[in-house]
C-alpha cells in the first residue's frame, strides 16, 4: 500500500486485501471518506479481493449509508471481477443485515485466514 489510510488499516495476504476499521464509531462524513479509501483500494491499489473485517469491536456505524457504501463497494468490486467479503461479524451485526435483507447478498467468513485460504484455493 503505497498512502497512508485514515480510517482503514490494511494487510495484503497474497492477493486478499484484509481491511480493518480504524475507528468502530463513525459519523457520515467519516463513512464518505472511509467508502473514498475503500474505493481508492480498488482503483489505486489493484485490489480484487477485499476482506472487510468488522470487529473485533463491532462497527456502530451501521446506518443506511454505511450500508449503501458496502453494496457499492461490492458492486464496484464485481465490476473488476473482484468480490468482496466480510469477516468478524458479530451475531448482532448479521441481525443487522438479515432485518435490512442483506445477508444474502453479502458473504461472511469467521476471520481473514478463512478468506485467504478460500481465495487461493
Amino acid at each position: 500500500m503505497t498512502r497512508p489510510y485514515r480510517h482503514i488499516e490494511v494487510e495484503q495476504r497474497r492477493e486478499v486485501f484484509c481491511v480493518r476499521l480504524r475507528h468502530p464509531r463513525m459519523d457520515e462524513s467519516a463513512i464518505c471518506e472511509l467508502a473514498g479509501e475503500l474505493r481508492g483500494l480498488v482503483t489505486d491499489e489493484g485490489c480484487r479481493k477485499m476482506a472487510l473485517s468488522f470487529g473485533p469491536q463491532s462497527p456502530e456505524c451501521l446506518y443506511s449509508v454505511f450500508l449503501t457504501k458496502l453494496i457499492s463497494l461490492q458492486r464496484m468490486l464485481r465490476e473488476h471481477d473482484g468480490e468482496l467479503v466480510l469477516c468478524h461479524v458479530q451475531p448482532v451485526v448479521r441481525d443487522i443485515f438479515a432485518a435490512c435483507c442483506l445477508d444474502r447478498l453479502f458473504q461472511f467468513l469467521p476471520d481473514f485466514e478463512a478468506a485467504v485460504s478460500q481465495r487461493t484455493e
